[in-house]
């Protein structure tokens, strides 16, 4: 991870700090902010499978998902474009209640919220006309917290999970000026999470041996489907 972050960081001087004899500084270059709201369907782990922890004093806990399959999120990024390449930063947050049906049924509707930061990076065909078709790559992290979906001795208490995800990224770009344009989007976002935190057990990362969890050899994957449309501003 270090040494991805690493590599996007250095590529970003390269970008914002190319001396003016370059060749590569003579590429058409503009800076863009936008600003959507999108819907996103999901399916995976957290509707097939239980997850179980032990805690400190050796009591398992049982964290429960939500079992929401469509989100509506709203859509933020920030990004340069040169020539037919397009580099951004894009992130996304939303608070909704979450339908959580293994809990106790007067504990079935909870607060959950969620947050995404993501690289982005993609290929805009038919630069410079009005009308671009884009295809890229993208990856990001996540956040997810849930209120009382962890129960402990009959008890209920928060949790969160923390994951990455490599997205595929397909847009189209329509300008109605030099300065403005709107632009529908999919991505698909294969998400893998990491760990899950709860008041009881602290922080329990997957994939390692001995930490309690069932199944600890696998990450709990979710896939995200989002289709949005940003209005976007270049400069």
């Amino acid at each position: 991870m270090k040494k991805i972050l690493s590599a996007l960081a250095f590529f970003a001087g390269i970008v914002w700090a190319q001396p003016s004899e370059s060749d590569f500084a003579q590429w058409p270059r503009s800076y863009y902010a936008s600003i959507g709201i999108g819907i996103m369907a999901n399916r995976g782990d957290f509707f097939s499978r239980e997850l179980k922890i032990t805690d400190k004093e050796g009591n398992t806990e049982i964290v429960n998902f939500p079992q929401n399959k469509i989100l509506l999120t709203p859509d933020y990024n920030l990004g340069v474009n040169i020539r037919e390449f397009s580099f951004g930063f894009s992130f996304q947050y939303w608070s909704t209640t979450g339908s959580i049906e293994s809990n106790p049924e007067e504990f079935n509707e909870q607060d959950m919220s969620y947050w995404r930061f993501g690289l982005e990076a993609t290929y805009n065909f038919f630069f410079p006309e009005y009308f671009q078709v884009g295809v890229g790559l993208g990856y990001s992290f996540s956040s997810m917290n849930i209120e009382k979906n962890t129960l402990n001795n009959g008890k209920l208490f928060d949790s969160s999970l923390k994951g990455s995800a490599v997205a595929i990224i397909a847009n189209i770009r329509y300008y109605i000026t030099d300065y403005f344009c709107l632009s529908p989007s999919l991505r698909f976002y294969e998400n893998w999470y990491k760990s899950v935190h709860t008041d009881n057990s602290g922080t329990i990362e997957f994939g390692k041996k001995n930490n309690g969890v069932k199944d600890h050899n696998s990450y709990f994957w979710q896939t995200y489907i989002a289709m949005s449309i940003n209005a976007i501003v270049q400069f």
